[in-house]
């Protein structure tokens, strides 16, 4: 009687540790969430004399200091195809309007050149 009663509770045992196993299993086959697409959303600079942080939002453009949140620029931008977006901008510094153009080099880093003849670079905020 004590082995049979020995053998139900290893039975027990194995049956509730295969449940968990397959719990875990299940848990770690979960989709990873999902890549932010194309330039939407918040994105910081990459070097450059002042840091700041850029903002796509439904076709509007703003950039603020990161330090301060004091607004930099304002303006617009468009997707002219995949990974390529074009991006006009008053800058509140200069009083100047600029156009950039930008190639999404990889998901989260965004590299831009503008019609003043400026570099800049940008990562996707998380």
């Amino acid at each position: 009687m004590r082995r049979l009663s020995s053998l139900a509770l290893l039975s027990a045992i194995l049956v509730l540790g295969a449940c968990q196993s397959q719990a875990n299993r299940s848990a770690s086959l979960a989709p990873a969430p999902a890549q932010p697409q194309g330039v939407e959303g918040s994105w910081a600079s990459v070097g450059g004399p002042v840091a700041y942080n850029a903002n796509f939002s439904g076709g509007n453009f703003t950039s603020t200091e990161a330090g301060t949140g004091a607004l930099l620029a304002s303006g617009s931008y468009q997707s002219i195809g995949p990974g390529q977006v074009t991006i006009d901008y008053t800058s509140k510094l200069r009083g100047t309007r600029v156009a950039a153009n930008c190639n999404q080099v990889e998901p989260n880093r965004l590299a831009c050149a503008s019609s003043n003849g400026s570099r800049f670079e940008f990562t996707r905020r998380v």
